[in-house]
């Protein structure tokens, strides 16, 4: 076994991870035995020296703040902390797709906002999936009182994070193997954790300097700080709302494993604003507000403004997705409360429900972004986000190709993927059960699911780490997200502030479906272009 010089190591991991670990996961091209065999011997690190890196790692982690909230804290005061579940070096990935990505994202997020805008668009798209899911049907419901209504506070902050998989084309007749980014999720809820993307940069930064002696330059591993992105965007929104008394509240839950990065956000809001901008964390399973018959968070009936103790707010931040996992009694009344008062919500419940998986299937049907794209000098920027979309399918009509697409799902589950339009993770269908539930759905639950293309990921080799366990080589999948944070009127249509600014990159075991870190299927990670 290759032994790898830990402290004054050559530049082999750049060889290592750019030229010699890239496979390709089902596909029909593979390497010969030669070659992978040299892999093999490339890729092993002596196990001394492996658990050395181990050690380094944890010990940056957690002198670093890259670091998490354990869960089932005793107390629910984040005594305890744990190092997320990441790869100990960066993965490769692609230069031209993760830049394609990247210059997407601007339009993606002006297209989200103009479907939040579009009331008629959202009451269509859902029409078949209140049907069958409980949960949205309430969030409609919300959305409904507040169309009857009004909207009485027209500013929302969007921050969105598309997600992507390399999807592997190959051309038959020469061989070649394109790689092509193609949009598995759009979420524009709670999106989170943004300072440990950035640590997770700095993180594989310093490991590939500690292990080669060479220093990783921002062109193989781009500068990635979506957290600053996120700050200016709150500071922002704070500053429209125009009250220098008025705080900030970040809604989070209990044992919130990003507490800490929510907090270290909180103090950065305050610094920027020179003390002025008062940020508030709480948490909606605090026991006092189930018990008192007085809520903390109040609808002032007088002007609708919301108010915390007494004080005005001015921003909403939610830490849970609206589609994700589901609100108890006081979770779905303190949803309406918020969404009918003065404060700006980030994001609203219109940009929350934006970007399920159903509004994800209309979307990709014909002349659908032409809706919110229709003059003629929009066409490029329509081709742009097309081309990113990956093959998608409604499910909740009696139609003959509705059922010739089931027959062959039921057939042929290795090409289709089954989606709820929650998150979360953990809720997709693959293979036997995917065959399974199509067999055993009422229409009314087709109604609530889509079908996906299954894509043809890229796969490639990294040492993982988890808390408690030794780090191990693995065969793992890239996944890329692209941040974007969007300030905007939704009554004249106005956007304020459009950017795009960092990435989240997670790899997840080839040999498991899901990739949710959260959920506990995923690692952080981040790219090595090439």
């Amino acid at each position: 076994m290759a032994k790898f010089n830990f402290a004054f190591g050559s530049a082999l991991l750049v060889v290592l991870f750019v030229i010699c670990c890239v496979n390709f996961a089902d596909a029909t091209h593979q390497p010969n035995e030669d070659d992978n065999e040299a892999k093999d011997q490339t890729l092993a690190i002596g196990e001394f020296e492996l658990k050395r890196m181990a050690q380094y790692a944890i010990e940056w982690c957690h002198n670093n703040a890259l670091i998490l909230r354990r869960k089932g804290d005793e107390g629910n005061r984040g005594d305890a902390a744990l190092f997320p579940p990441l790869t100990l070096f960066p993965s490769p990935f692609p230069r031209d797709a993760f830049e394609q990505a990247l210059k997407a994202q601007k339009a993606m997020n002006l297209l989200y906002f103009r479907v939040a805008r579009d009331y008629e668009f959202l009451m269509k798209a859902y029409k078949d999936v209140i049907k069958g899911d409980e949960h949205i049907a309430k969030l409609v419901d919300i959305l409904k009182k507040v169309h009857e209504e009004g909207i009485r506070q027209p500013i929302t902050v969007m921050l969105q994070r598309a997600d992507y998989l390399l999807d592997i084309v190959e051309n038959n007749e020469t061989n070649e193997v394109k790689y092509e980014p193609k949009q598995v999720e759009v979420n524009t809820g709670a999106i989170g954790a943004t300072g440990l993307k950035r640590r997770t940069t700095e993180f594989h930064r310093r490991m590939l300097k500690k292990a080669t002696g060479m220093d990783a330059t921002t062109a193989n591993i781009p500068d990635n700080k979506p957290d600053a992105a996120l700050i200016d965007t709150f500071y922002m929104a704070w500053r429209k709302f125009d009250d220098p008394k008025a705080i900030m509240v970040c809604l989070i839950y209990n044992n919130d494993p990003f507490q800490y990065d929510l907090r270290y956000i909180a103090d950065e809001l305050e610094k920027k604003s020179a003390g002025k901008m008062e940020v508030e964390i709480y948490s909606l399973a605090d026991y006092s507000e189930r018990e008192n018959s007085t809520k903390r968070l109040q609808l002032d009936p007088e002007d609708f403004s919301l108010r915390l103790d007494g004080r005005k707010v001015a921003i909403v931040y939610s830490g849970q997705s609206a589609l994700g996992c589901k609100f108890d009694e006081l979770g779905m009344e303190f949803r309406q409360i918020i969404e009918l008062s003065t404060a700006i919500k980030a994001p609203s419940l219109a940009v929350a429900i934006s970007s399920s998986k159903k509004v994800q299937q209309m979307l990709a049907m014909p002349g659908a972004i032409e809706r919110f794209f229709p003059e003629p000098s929009d066409a490029a920027t329509v081709a742009q986000i097309r081309a990113t979309f990956a093959k998608i399918w409604g499910l909740e009509h009696e139609d003959d190709d509705t059922q010739k697409l089931i027959e062959d799902a039921i057939e042929n589950p290795g090409n289709y993927v089954l989606k709820p339009n929650r998150e979360c993770g953990g809720h997709n269908y693959y293979d036997d059960k995917l065959v399974e539930k199509l067999k055993e759905f009422t229409r009314t639950e087709r109604g609530a699911h889509i079908l996906m293309q299954k894509l043809r990921p890229m796969v490639v080799k990294n040492y993982v780490l988890r808390p408690y366990e030794a780090a191990r080589l693995e065969e793992v999948i890239p996944e890329l997200g692209v941040y974007g944070f969007l300030i905007g009127d939704l009554k004249a249509g106005k956007v304020l502030h459009n950017v795009q600014q960092g990435y989240h990159f997670r790899t997840k075991l080839s040999h498991v479906n899901e990739a949710g870190i959260s959920a506990g299927f995923g690692f952080y990670d981040s790219v090595y272009l090439y």
